[in-house]
């Protein structure tokens, strides 16, 4: 099984000044390459990584490109595979065409694929033209039976990382039998409402930072161009935004991490966020940051064995009544409240729509705990699921399930009426 690690590095003036060149020198045979690959696209010639490793095997000999020969070979050929990778990306559709890549982007960064020692001794990780070692902070130790793929060495805000990919013989587990099943509803006002009444806050970590950014910019701003103080005034606008990057990660980190641990089925909605951040709710969407916290949710739920499902995007999850089932009709996103027309059930929004979406989850297995391959009857929403996780809707109080969240507070269903006395049981 592949696993990342991500170390603070803290290298010396010398070993800055050869990372520094590392990072040009990748950069220029990406970019010569991209050139270089257009031009031969034009001729209607296709380019392979095998080809346009031989032609960077000539241009390193020529006198104009003799630098390169400072930097390690391996770090100049991953440059080449990180192009070819973008190419196939592009025509899976899986992002956009390759960009040239310019020295001014605030995170810069290179790979070594192999030759990469971690010596605890010494606290310091060894690679390819850094022999003596680079000294880092070593907070976590890897597998014994580990071998080490790949290294990344970075630079954002003047603060260097080194991340290494590595190997284990542990297999990736098996989905577990499901004996918990959550839905998961992603708002805006309340960043995760579950459907065991936890509500995860969305904590605006952007919005905390603007105006100490919007002063950072400004002085930015004007400073001329070229000067020493804009360089140093442009890392001060870096180290704001990688605080905002670092604390909403670690926010996201410990509720995916928390929800894997304590579920074995996890439903989630499908969304289009790219059509969603063209709304006047991009800004709120970019600092809530949907598509991480569900790429999160994914790869731990696979490390632990755990079920994620997708709904149907077009699954009306907040339109219908988790009682009865009746289809009450689209709501104003400023709604927080409804009543079923059908059983007079009085329904905190979200926390209805995180049911719905529980139920809806559950319908997608079949009694072997597997996912249907009938797409006629995937998604049912059916009240003999209720034995799965053993969960009854209560009037409000403590969480159902009995679960509990160190991130998360007890959704207060109280005020709303949420469910009526007399009918405290789930579909």
């Amino acid at each position: 099984m592949l696993n990342a690690i991500k170390f603070r590095i803290y290298p010396n003036a010398q070993q800055k000044e050869l990372i520094s060149k590392h990072f040009g020198c990748s950069r220029v045979v990406y970019n010569y390459f991209l050139d270089y690959r257009q031009k031969q696209y034009a001729k209607g010639i296709k380019e392979t990584y095998f080809t346009m490793q031989k032609v960077l095997t000539q241009i390193k000999r020529q006198e104009k490109y003799h630098y390169l020969n400072e930097c390690n070979s391996q770090s100049l050929q991953m440059a080449l595979r990180q192009l070819v990778s973008a190419y196939d990306n592009f025509f899976s559709k899986r992002a956009r065409y390759p960009k040239f890549k310019s020295k001014k982007n605030a995170k810069q960064s290179f790979a070594i694929p192999q030759n990469i020692e971690i010596k605890t001794e010494t606290q310091t990780i060894a690679l390819p033209k850094f022999k003596e070692g680079i000294k880092a902070k070593l907070h976590r130790d890897l597998p014994k039976d580990s071998v080490i793929k790949q290294a990344f060495i970075s630079c954002i805000a003047d603060q260097y990382f080194c991340s290494l990919s590595y190997e284990t013989k542990e297999p990736i587990p098996n989905p577990t039998i499901i004996k918990k099943a959550v839905g998961l509803d992603m708002g805006l006002r309340t960043l995760i409402v579950t459907s065991d009444k936890i509500e995860y806050p969305h904590i605006r970590f952007y919005q905390k930072l603007e105006k100490k950014l919007t002063k950072a910019q400004r002085r930015l701003s004007k400073k001329v161009k070229g000067s020493n103080n804009r360089k140093k005034q442009a890392k001060k606008v870096s180290r704001l935004h990688l605080a905002c990057l670092n604390t909403r990660d670690d926010y996201l980190h410990k509720i995916s991490n928390e929800i894997t641990n304590q579920y074995d089925l996890i439903g989630v909605e499908t969304l289009n966020i790219k059509a969603l951040m063209k709304t006047y709710h991009s800004k709120s969407l970019a600092n809530a940051s949907w598509g991480k916290f569900l790429t999160m949710l994914e790869y731990k739920a696979q490390r632990k064995g755990k079920t994620l499902l997708g709904i149907d995007r077009f699954f009306p999850s907040s339109q219908l009544c988790s009682y009865c089932g009746v289809n009450t009709g689209k709501k104003h996103e400023s709604i927080t409240k409804f009543t079923c027309p059908h059983c007079k059930t009085t329904h905190h929004r979200d926390y209805n729509a995180s049911v719905n979406i529980r139920n809806y989850a559950l319908g997608m297995l079949d009694d072997r705990h597997k996912v249907k391959t009938d797409k006629a009857r995937v998604g049912i929403i059916r009240s003999d699921y209720t034995h799965h996780t053993n969960e009854c809707v209560k009037a409000c109080g403590a969480s159902s399930n009995g679960v509990s969240s160190k991130y998360g507070n007890i959704l207060d269903l109280a005020s709303y009426g949420a469910m009526k006395q007399e009918k405290a049981q789930s579909l």
